[in-house]
């Protein structure tokens, strides 16, 4: 996950430069858009992926001396969906809200090791999650290049996991339940370009949750699983298209 995230930046970043430095109209798009009113609103669009850092109780022994452990490795993309609020406070400063829903899917393998030391995958657990988002951060940007301004962005995201409240796909072999809940810090970068008619940017966000998310809720099947984690946290990757 850290070596996408490391080469998605790195591409972001060669993109803007390469756009700025290969196409510099002589004519501004929209040249009085930062300065007119100081309240915009708009949409974004996005691809996630979801993942968790899981922190496993390697000492926990079941009766029959077997050992689990956890590990997320596939990981499938989401879809997000927001609105935009976006209030300048100055110059280069813009204080942003965009409330949305977004969803995805985490895998989680359960490996277990017997006492002979035989390792094998015990199950496969397709944790679904559906969130309403409320971030709220700052956006600050660089000096308008032509019809180009990198940004910065820092900020807080407050998630309502909604698929939490569903009843377990003990069918499907879910035997935990994750908990409602969750605060994240995130820090992202992006592109603004400013076109004849509106601003279109591309953004990619680093997000990460402060809670752990494993619940205490869980079916008598799961006990061995539950016991054999100490934690969930969240993380996402999220790309997102916005228009202004």
């Amino acid at each position: 996950m850290k070596r996408v995230v490391v080469g998605i930046l790195f591409t972001f970043v060669f993109c803007g430069v390469a756009w700025s430095q290969m196409r510099r109209p002589i004519v501004l798009n929209d040249p009085d858009y930062d300065v007119s009113k100081p309240l915009k609103f708009g949409f974004s669009i996005g691809i996630n992926l979801m993942d968790f850092d899981v922190e496993n109780r390697i000492n926990q022994f079941n009766v029959d001396g077997s050992l689990y452990y956890a590990e997320v490795t596939h990981i499938s993309p989401g879809l997000n969906v927001n609105a935009i609020g976006d209030l300048r406070l100055s110059e280069s400063v813009h204080l942003r809200f965009l409330p949305g829903y977004s969803f995805g899917q985490r895998d989680v393998n359960f490996f277990k090791v017997d006492t002979a030391s035989n390792l094998g995958i015990a199950t496969t657990m397709q944790m679904e999650s559906n969130f309403i988002d409320l971030p709220i951060g700052i956006k600050f940007l660089s000096e308008r290049n032509s019809n180009v301004r990198p940004y910065l962005y820092l900020g807080t995201d407050f998630r309502i996991d909604l698929a939490a409240y569903k009843r377990l796909k003990v069918e499907k072999g879910v035997l935990l339940r994750l908990q409602k809940f969750d605060y994240y810090y995130e820090i992202g970068f992006g592109i603004d370009f400013f076109l004849q008619y509106f601003k279109f940017s591309t953004e990619i966000k680093w997000s990460a949750g402060m809670l752990n998310m494993l619940s205490n809720d869980y079916v008598d099947e799961g006990k061995a699983f539950h016991e054999a984690i100490g934690g969930l946290r969240s993380k996402f990757l999220i790309i997102s298209f916005h228009f202004e």
